[in-house]
Parts: C-alpha cells; structure tokens; sequence
C-alpha cells in the first residue's frame, strides 16, 4: 500500500491502512517538528493529535499534491499554532514591569544573546530568501517548507526535475552569499 492508494483506504476507514500510514510517517514527522520544537514529548503529542484529527476528518480531506506533503504542511501548521499560543498565554500573564525587569536581570545573559542572535539568523534568512527571484524563490519554498520532491515539484509547475535542480542550486547559493556571515 502507498501513496494516493493509501489514502484512498484510509478515507474509506480502512484502520489497517491508516496505522501503516502512521506508521510510515511518525518518526519523520516528529524529527522535523522537533526542528521546530525541541521538546520530545511535546512533539509527539502534536504528531499525534495532527493524526488523530486526520482520522477524525478523513472524509473531508481533500489531498491534492501527496500525502507525504500534506502530513508535514499540517504537523507544521500544528507547531506554529502551539508555538503562538504559548506565546499569546506568555503576553497576557499577570505579572507587573518589575517582575520581568527583575526575571530578565536574573536571567543568564549569554542565553539572552543567543536568543537574540537566532532571533535576527531568521530574520536575515527570511530577508535572503525574499530577495531570491520570483520563480527560484517559489521552488526553494516548495521544497524546503513544503517537503515536496524535485519531482512533485516539476509536476506542480510544469518544469522539468532539471529545472528544479538548477533553480534549487541557485537559490542556495544565493542564500550562501547572503547569509556568509553566519557560516
């Protein structure tokens, strides 16, 4: 079983099709979200959760271009979505200028620098990647934030997987120029 095959069973509520489903992507998916947080057991609940609402709305799942991206798009969008509420729960805590004067001054100030220099690494990376030209910029997105393939790509595009290449290489080494001084 793979691929639209897959899904297609899945959405019919075959369960076998989707624990090999699960199965499949599990491991991967939590990998990639622990690039986004790196917390173990968070990470997992969220895969899990994304899965348990792909079960729950299966039949209204329409996939277009491949499960496999559709899986990472939605673990993605899961960890943004945490990632905001805690930071919105963050804002609206009750505790009075002082108290974060005193917490920021009590707070290690390397960790502070880093954070701020990871804060202004992605901003400097978005920024090189927005100057990247319109069609380059559009492949590298489809390939590095949505998991698709050289293939999937030249499909979604109408181009050819050489065409993806090159336009992959270029924007790489365009990011490599414009981001040197953090390599």
């Amino acid at each position: 079983m793979s691929g639209p095959n897959l899904w297609q069973k899945v959405k019919k509520g075959n369960i076998k099709a989707f624990e090999t489903l699960y199965k499949s992507y599990f491991t991967s998916l939590c990998l990639y979200s622990y690039g986004l947080i790196p917390d173990e057991e968070l990470v997992k609940e969220i895969v899990n959760d994304v899965f348990l609402k792909i079960w729950d709305k299966r039949r209204d799942i329409d996939i277009r271009y491949g499960i496999k991206p559709y899986l990472f798009r939605c673990v993605h969008n899961a960890c943004l979505d945490h990632m905001r509420l805690k930071k919105s729960l963050r804002q609206y805590q009750s505790t009075d200028i002082s108290d974060k004067i005193r917490d920021l001054a009590d707070t290690d100030e390397e960790y502070i620098f880093q954070q701020i220099s990871i804060k202004k690494l992605e901003e400097d990376v978005t920024m090189s990647i927005d100057q990247l030209p319109a069609r380059c910029r559009e492949i590298f997105i489809l390939s590095r934030y949505e998991m698709l393939s050289y293939t999937e790509i030249s499909e979604r595009l109408n181009i050819s997987v050489n065409t993806v290449k090159t336009q992959i290489s270029r924007a790489l080494d365009g990011l490599r120029i414009s981001l040197k001084k953090y390599l």
